[in-house]
């Protein structure tokens, strides 16, 4: 049966400029590029809607985007909420999953007793919450839409997402690489498939200008000299989301509204539930619906009242490897120490991350001098082998560089030139995680070509993963970003070499 794409459903701070204010008043264009700020500073000026302006909203049915939907219908007339069915495959129960049981709980009868009653108490709940998250999310914005009397429009982007986001993840997981579906998400599906309908719609309804708002915490604003668009990081750094956007099309975000940006995540709550927002009690969103809660607004909200706490325990896959594992075949390799010592055994590359707790052994392995907990350090393709080390800080995490292909820059191209004087200067930073904090410090980028940067950085960097990405900041400015491809060794091994050997692993 051929689904419809389309379902419409109706019912004090100072700033100081880059360079110092000592320049002349009317300096060259490049030396104005790049603001130094703190949030709401003067060199910026939010994007701000017409009164007769579309804005479509893009909604999941969380408090986020919920809000944002609030905020807009508000002071705005043609307001639009629009919802993306991007997986509609029902949840498999946590009955039906195969899980293992760790060595330190079955070896432990209290333990284990414990375990098993949190599993049948969670299968209790898993039956109760129901349906695919498509249909829960679904209904959700449907109904905080007819709250605000807006239309609801239901895009059925499954296939869009699968070929772009879901299956080249599952390729990336299976040679053993730790990818980003949510940064591939924001740039292909929201702000590249999703961004395409949205403005032949706004055209077909004759509106001459248009936005795409959503519930991202960042900033989109125009830097008074340059007249530029920038993206920025919110007021609430600990949800910042910058990370998520740095690939996002330069040009993309010049019709793209993130209203969160001024308000914490308490504030949110807080006034959701003034607000009586049908969503404001949900579990905040973990970006992959498939691995988190299937939960609706109102067994959210009963939930709350009663005191029952909803997380990812409680309904669906308890984890993200029980999940790849229904997708990806297992691939059975040794689990090695650094030195070559094979101290276990591993169903695929896929089952661990640089830097994770190996869960072999919380001590001493046999013949080896150092005491654990041991952490995984490599993963190499060629021979199968996950290798391990002991330490959280053992020297094998430990970065002095990182190469990063992809690579996608958020500025103009008269800026580059300034910001590799930036970095000399050690003004730049990067992040390899996303709420990776404090960030880590660059001393020099060096061009590749064929859109393959590396950086070099100030010290160390911790438990880098390739297939992650690496974003590149400016103070609160996101200056681009793109998918890390090889580390270089901070100690211990020539870096050159050690950059060659995981670089040969990736292909």
């Amino acid at each position: 049966m051929r689904i419809s794409r389309l379902h419409i459903y109706r019912s004090k701070c100072k700033s100081i400029l880059f360079p110092p204010p000592q320049l002349p008043k009317s300096p060259p264009q490049f030396r104005c590029q790049i603001a130094r700020f703190t949030h709401d500073s003067s060199p910026y000026v939010d994007l701000v809607p017409g009164p007769n302006d579309a804005i479509f909203v893009a909604m999941s049915g969380g408090v986020d985007s919920s809000f944002v939907a609030h905020l807009l219908a508000s002071k705005y007339t043609n307001v639009t909420g629009v919802y993306m069915a991007n997986w509609s495959q029902p949840r498999t129960p946590r009955h039906e999953i195969k899980r293992m049981i760790s060595n330190r709980i079955s070896k432990n009868a209290e333990r284990l007793r414990q375990y098993m009653e949190q599993e049948e108490r969670r299968n209790r709940q898993s039956t109760e919450l129901g349906v695919s998250c498509s249909e829960t999310e679904w209904n959700d914005v449907r109904e905080v839409c007819q709250d605000l009397h807006i239309p609801a429009i239901r895009l059925n982007l499954e296939k869009e997402y699968w070929t772009e986001v879901f299956q080249p993840m599952i390729d990336r997981y299976s040679i053993g690489r730790t990818p980003n579906p949510d940064v591939d998400c924001n740039r292909y599906i929201k702000f590249g498939k999703l961004y395409d309908l949205i403005k032949n719609t706004a055209m077909q309804q004759g509106a001459s200008k248009w936005w795409l708002a959503t519930g991202h915490y960042a900033r989109t604003a125009i830097h008074k000299d340059t007249g530029r668009v920038h993206l920025l990081r919110p007021k609430d750094h600990t949800k910042d989301q910058t990370f998520y956007l740095a690939t996002v099309p330069l040009s993309r975000l010049h019709n793209v509204l993130f209203p969160m940006q001024q308000y914490t995540k308490k504030e949110v709550r807080d006034l959701a539930v003034q607000m009586k927002i049908r969503t404001a009690y949900k579990p905040d969103s973990q970006g992959l619906c498939f691995v988190q809660p299937t939960v609706s607004a109102k067994a959210a909200e009963q939930a709350f009242r009663e005191g029952r706490k909803i997380s990812s325990n409680t309904s669906g896959y308890r984890h993200f490897r029980d999940f790849l594992g229904e997708y990806i075949p297992e691939n059975e390799g040794n689990i090695v120490t650094y030195d070559g010592l094979v101290v276990g055994k591993h169903s695929g590359l896929w089952s661990a991350t640089i830097g994770q707790r190996n869960g072999i052994t919380g001590g001493k392995i046999k013949d080896q001098k150092e005491d654990g907990p041991w952490y995984v350090v490599e993963k190499r393709q060629e021979t199968n082998e996950i290798v391990i080390a002991p330490g959280r800080n053992n020297r094998w995490l430990q970065s002095s560089a990182m190469t990063c292909g992809e690579w996608s820059w958020l500025v103009d191209d008269e800026e580059i030139p300034e910001i590799y004087n930036l970095a000399k200067r050690g003004e730049l930073t990067v992040r390899c995680r996303p709420l990776q904090n404090p960030m880590i410090a660059i001393r020099q980028i060096e061009d590749l070509g064929n859109r393959n940067i590396r950086l070099e950085f100030i010290g160390s960097a911790h438990g880098i993963a390739q297939g992650q990405y690496g974003v590149l900041y400016y103070r609160n400015r996101v200056l681009g970003g793109g998918r890390t491809e090889s580390i270089a060794l901070a100690h211990g091994e020539d870096s050159q070499t050690a950059e060659r050997k995981q670089d040969n692993s990736v292909h």
